[in-house]
């Protein structure tokens, strides 16, 4: 017998179940305004890693705020303004799954 969550469709199909692979939450980390930052995961070697990025703060009114670019090769995760532009502050959430 396994454990788990099952959660089903109005339909009575599969949603989603624990029973298959999940995200894994591996980090979080804040990145100043228009800085440049550069974390590596070994842990999470042979693991698909992916980011979220959130603003810190929300932006006055009438401002338009641009989060960074987020990168990621292997286990590096790399955040950098996006070209030209200026960036916000942004909280990154890394996640990882095994295939």
């Amino acid at each position: 017998m396994s454990y788990g969550l099952s959660v089903f469709k109005a339909s009575g199909s599969l949603g989603f179940s624990t029973a298959d692979i999940t995200w894994q939450f591996l980090d979080q980390f804040t990145v100043a305004a228009n800085a440049s930052v550069s974390e590596n995961y070994s842990v999470a070697s042979g693991m698909t890693i992916i980011a979220q990025r959130q603003l810190f703060n929300s932006p006055p009114d009438a401002q338009e705020d641009f989060v960074p670019n987020v990168s990621i090769s292997g286990t590096t995760v790399s955040v950098a303004p996006q070209s030209g532009k200026s960036s916000a502050q942004c909280i990154v959430i890394v996640l990882a799954r095994d295939e």
